[in-house]
Parts: C-alpha cells; sequence; structure tokens
C-alpha cells in the first residue's frame, strides 16, 4: 500500500482526476464572487463534454470543436444569467432547469446523431493530445508528475492563475467582487450589477466548457451518458472550502484527484462492495468539508472570547 502512495504515477492520475473538478471549482469561485448561486455548473459541463464531441467529429477540426464549445458555454451561463437575473428566477430553480434540459437534452441528441443511448463511439471525434514538457520531462519523479498530462490540464492551471490575478490584481477583479459582497452599494457607488455578474457567468462558461471537454476529449475519447457524474456539483463543496479563492480552490480540488485515485486502488486491492467504494470520493469530501467547517468555527468562537475579554479588560 506504502509503494502505492509514493508512486510517481500514482500522483501523475491524482493531477489528471483533479483537472475537471478543479476547472468546476474555478466556475463556482467566480460565481461566488460575482454573487451568484449557480447550480447549472454540472449541466454546462455535460452539454460542452458533448458538444466537443460533435464539432470536431464534423470539422474534424479539434480547435473549431473547442472555439465553438466555449461559445456555447458562454451561451449556456449567459441563458442562466438572463433567467436568474433578469427575469428574477430563483437560481436554484434554473440551475436545476438546465440541468434536468443537459440530463435529457444530451441523450435526445447523441441517439439522433448515433443511434446509441450510451456513447458516442460512432463519431470520430478529435481529442487533446498529452504534453511533454521539454526539460521537466527529464528530471526524475517530478518529470513523470507534472509532464506528460493533457493540454487542458495545462490550460486549466492557465485559467486558475488568470482569474485569480483578474479578481485580485485588475479593477475589474475588483468590482465584480465589490458587486458579489453588496450590490446595493455597488449600484449606488455607480456600478452595473448585472453587467458584472455577466462578465463573471462568461468566465464560469468557460471553465465548463474546457472542464466538459476534458472528460469526452481528454481523459476519454467520447462522450459518455451522464460522464459527469456530480463532478458539478462537487464543485460546490470545493468552492466552500476555498471561500471563493481561485488559487485555494485549486488546491482543495486535489483532495477530490486523491480521493478518486484511491478508488482504484480500493477497486483493484479490495474486498469492500464497488458501490461503496465508487461513493468513497464524494464521502471523503463530505468528511473533509465537515472538519474544515467545524475548525472555521471554533477560530470564530475564539476570536469572539479573545475580543469579549478585551472589551472587559
Amino acid at each position: 500500500m506504502t509503494e502505492f502512495f509514493i508512486s510517481p504515477e500514482f500522483w501523475e492520475t491524482v493531477l489528471a482526476s483533479t483537472t475537471p473538478v478543479m476547472l468546476a471549482t474555478l466556475a463556482a469561485n467566480i460565481m461566488t464572487k460575482s454573487g451568484i448561486f449557480n447550480l447549472a455548473i454540472e449541466g454546462t459541463m455535460l452539454i460542452c463534454a458533448l458538444s466537443g464531441v460533435v464539432v470536431s467529429a464534423f470539422t474534424q477540426n479539434l480547435w473549431i470543436g473547442c472555439a465553438v464549445t466555449v461559445v456555447i458555454g458562454i451561451f449556456i451561463s449567459f441563458v442562466f444569467g438572463y433567467f436568474a437575473l433578469i427575469m428574477k428566477g430563483a437560481m436554484n430553480a434554473c440551475g436545476v432547469a438546465i440541468n434536468l434540459i443537459a440530463s435529457g437534452g444530451t441523450v435526445f441528441v447523441l441517439v439522433m446523431l448515433t443511434g446509441s443511448k450510451a456513447n458516442s463511439s460512432a463519431l470520430k471525434s478529435l481529442t487533446f493530445p498529452n504534453i511533454e514538457i521539454p526539460i521537466v520531462k527529464d528530471i526524475p519523479v517530478i518529470g513523470t508528475i507534472l509532464s506528460g498530462q493533457n493540454m487542458v490540464t495545462y490550460i486549466g492551471w492557465a485559467i486558475v492563475a488568470l482569474t485569480a490575478w483578474l479578481l485580485y490584481k485588475t479593477k475589474l477583479g475588483t468590482q465584480i467582487r465589490a458587486v458579489g459582497e453588496n450590490p446595493e452599494a455597488a449600484k449606488a457607488a455607480g456600478l452595473n450589477v448585472v453587467y458584472y455578474q455577466f462578465t463573471a457567468l462568461g468566465i464560469c462558461g468557460i471553465a465548463c466548457a474546457f472542464g466538459g471537454m476534458y472528460l469526452s476529449m481528454g481523459a476519454l475519447k467520447s462522450f459518455t451518458t451522464g460522464m459527469v457524474a456530480g463532478r458539478g456539483y462537487m464543485s460546490l463543496a470545493m468552492d466552500a472550502m476555498s471561500q471563493g479563492n481561485p488559487v485555494i480552490g485549486c488546491l482543495s480540488s486535489l483532495l477530490y484527484g486523491f480521493s478518486e485515485t484511491i478508488t482504484v486502488y480500493l477497486q483493484l486491492y479490495s474486498k469492500m462492495d464497488l458501490k461503496l467504494i465508487e461513493a468513497f470520493p464524494y464521502l471523503f469530501i463530505i468528511g473533509v468539508l465537515i472538519i474544515i467547517q467545524a475548525v472555521r468555527k471554533m477560530v470564530a468562537r475564539n476570536k469572539e472570547k479573545r475580543a469579549g475579554a478585551y472589551q472587559t479588560a
């Protein structure tokens, strides 16, 4: 068991497993900072996973498939924004509606194009290549872990860094955060609240698009029904851990990647029930989240006690 955990291949798999959840968590982070609760991340990723496969198959061009899918991801996010922000619908209901449309709609389109309800193997879609990083690939252990990952993994890291820079180092990011923290005060200061929230929704759509494409054009070579498998919902837990910070969100996503990789070990070497093994990543994250929230409450109570003692003195 120890050899399994210290193996470079294990940690290489952890990074690969982290990628889709990291991108979904980034989408949730930007939503939190703009004051939006977006349950539609799951459905948006699912639609984008199918879109990338279909467009790349019919055009036989990876980059056209990628570009169209990004546009579709942004469009779906804007649809959510229209009903939630413009029409003032309940955000939870709008998110659930998009997820239901994605769940049934992807199967409907899949059957129309391939005749199969299960997967898109009949379509000759393109995939993102794995990238070997010069110099890094020759470094023992580190090269095995960091080099040779799928292109979308590196794109995801870049998106996380750019979004963190945008939120904390630019005027636009400051305005997005101001809108999320107090929309009434931001409006009184002359900011167009809806404009900045739609800007955040656009970034959310881009992250969801790459997260979906990674699943169907990176980790796997075809679309499979329901392949997002709760990762969009899991991103909400990662967002709760990171409190909207993209860098911390990226690191917290490693917990999911770690727990999902552990399931591979359990399937190979454990006699546990398969359904329980499949549930392990979600149970693990829920446990970690409970611990983190308990520690935060304890720290908050200690601060209140110290503040009370200081005022009494």
